[in-house]
């Protein structure tokens, strides 16, 4: 029986490298081109469940532009995901700060904690 665990994060820093090249390379966001990125998909593929998650640190909150984004993909998944799926949504986790330890917490802007955002993302 094979066991498969969630992968380690290997470093503590995030290479931009691409970012980068991205937002050197491609439009600008003045001929209608935005980008943003996604910061989880979690799945599990037993019980056909999945959930966008957007995480946001030092109080910040989702651009304007981003938040229509996320809402318009939620809006696709809801009405074209495969019939034996449940999607669970699109989700905002904001931080106070940086992390549960050092300030309040908020789940889809309710303020929350560390053990009910743990309930809510173990589907």
């Amino acid at each position: 029986m094979l066991i498969f665990m969630t992968t380690k994060e290997h470093t503590n820093n995030r290479d931009l490298a691409f970012s980068y090249w991205v937002r050197s390379n491609l439009p600008d966001s003045s001929t209608g081109f935005l980008v943003s990125d996604l910061d989880f998909i979690l799945q599990n593929y037993k019980t056909k469940k999945i959930m966008l998650l957007e995480i946001k640190t030092r109080n910040a909150d989702m651009k304007q532009w981003q938040s229509k984004l996320f809402k318009q993909i939620d809006k696709w998944i809801r009405k074209s995901i495969d019939a034996e799926w449940e999607y669970l949504g699109f989700h905002l986790i904001q931080f106070e700060n940086t992390y549960f330890d050092d300030g309040k917490v908020y789940f889809d802007r309710k303020e929350s904690n560390e053990k009910a955002i743990k309930k809510a993302l173990s589907f």
